[in-house]
């Protein structure tokens, strides 16, 4: 497991089900002997980035990566704010990061490989997924639930290189999919 920065982290999501606690503004992710997993951010932006990175690059295949690219892409999600992470128990768990571009430059980049500027990627209708990675079925289910309920209604698209055929995939945000361990 990851340990976060204990007291950097800001809830991302204030309307969720996740315990506050602590005298110190720690987000425990305790609620009622459950361990729940919260969707957090990171207020610094530094330290954000630094967690993110150190967190992203553990994980395949982004431990493959040329870092200058990693931690350029990466500091582009903090700056937006366009990322969250899924912490449990004051341990990060998981990480997913995003950028929203105009329709054409979203294809230009996942279709064509042309990285699209910092300005391409602030605003757009289109939600391009660039990172998630989760340690376990939960931590995904929440960095989702929180990224379907942030922008229902939007286009998105994901670029799948493990696959050759179709490996961009397109939908559209605000499908709720019940979380197996939910009634």
């Amino acid at each position: 497991m990851f340990s976060p920065l204990r007291n950097g982290l800001a809830a991302a999501d204030q309307s969720s089900d996740e315990a506050v606690g602590g005298s110190e503004g720690v987000f425990s992710g305790q609620s009622a002997g459950l361990t729940v997993v919260s969707i957090q951010q990171v207020p610094d932006v530094d330290a954000a980035t630094g967690l993110a990175v150190t967190y992203v690059a553990a994980h395949a295949p982004f431990s493959a990566y040329r870092a200058d690219k990693l931690v350029g892409s990466i500091a582009g999600q903090i700056r937006r704010r366009h990322y969250a992470f899924a912490v449990r128990d004051g341990v990060v768990v998981g990480y997913i990061g995003w950028a929203l571009c105009t329709p054409a430059i979203a294809r230009k980049w996942l279709e064509n490989n042309e990285a699209p500027t910092f300005e391409q990627c602030s605003q757009g209708d289109v939600l391009v997924v660039m990172v998630v990675i989760a340690e376990d079925r939960s931590a995904i289910y929440r960095l989702h639930a929180y990224i379907r309920k942030r922008y229902t209604g939007h286009a998105y698209m994901a670029l799948r290189p493990a696959r050759a055929e179709r490996p961009v995939r397109r939908g559209r945000m605000g499908i709720v999919v019940k979380h197996p361990d939910r009634a």
